[in-house]
Formats: C-alpha cells, structure tokens, sequence
C-alpha cells in the first residue's frame, strides 16, 4: 500500500512541477551560499544582495531581557567589512528546511567560540527573484576558552 501512495503522489507531480521545485531549492541554495560568504567575509555588501532591506531580524536577548528588533539593512551594515579575527574558529551550517513556489525557510547553525546559536531565515520569491525577508535567532554564550 505505501508503494502505491508513493508511486501515485510521484504521478501527481508533472515534469514542470518538478524542475521548477529543483530550480527554486538550487536557487535558494545559491542565496545561502552568498549569505554564508558575506558572515565569512563580514560583508555587509554581500549580505545585503541576499537580504531584502525591509526585512527584519529578531531574537530574544538574554543578557537585557528583551525581545530585540532590527530591520535587515541595519543588521547586515553591522558586520565590519572585513572577516572576524576568530574566523578560523567559527563554523556554521544551514539546511534547507522547505521550499514552494514562492517561499522557503532556512536554518543556519551557528558554532562560534562565544556563541553558539541557531537562524531560522524566511525567504521568499520577490519578482522573481528569491531573498531573504526574516531572520529570527537565538542562542546563548559560550565561556570564554582557558
């Protein structure tokens, strides 16, 4: 019986249906790509091809308490233009988690010697053209190494 769901489910899907979810995931995976360059580089240029200006990013804080709440130009003219002095030592991943015709949404685990944390970035497909329009964090500090 499971075999013949799949197989039905796998007939529903037309051959366009198909190449346009293949293009949009890989499309989706080159604005990652970018984006995991511009942290890499710390460059607010590179983020800000992927990262749509109006967007917005939010977290909670738990140093002030706080939920904060930035628009996206802002926090990608935060990064300094140049890579951070502990580069070597940050590790991030991400997986795509979903993707339709006209949104997706990303996960991004970030492994820093400070911070250890976790994006959950909300795309979508604007004219086109695909771009990052949230970003949501959380995390938590890591002690300082000996």
């Amino acid at each position: 019986m499971f075999r013949s769901l799949c197989l039905s489910a796998a007939l529903v899907l037309t051959p366009t249906a198909v190449m346009a979810q293949t293009t949009d995931r890989e499309a989706v995976d080159q604005v990652m790509q970018t984006m995991m360059r511009g942290f890499e580089a710390g460059d607010p240029t590179l983020i800000l091809q992927v990262l749509n200006k109006d967007g917005v990013v939010v977290g909670y804080s738990p140093v002030t308490k706080a939920l904060s709440q930035i628009s996206a130009e802002e926090w990608a003219k935060g990064f300094p233009g140049k890579p951070a002095d502990d580069e070597d030592k940050r590790h991030r991943r991400y997986e795509i988690l979903d993707v339709t015709e006209t949104g997706a949404q990303v996960k991004v685990m970030l492994d820093y010697p400070r911070w250890d944390g976790v994006d959950y970035l909300a795309l979508a497909k604007i004219d086109g053209k695909w771009m990052i329009i949230s970003k949501s964090w959380s995390g938590k500090s890591k002690p300082a190494a000996p």
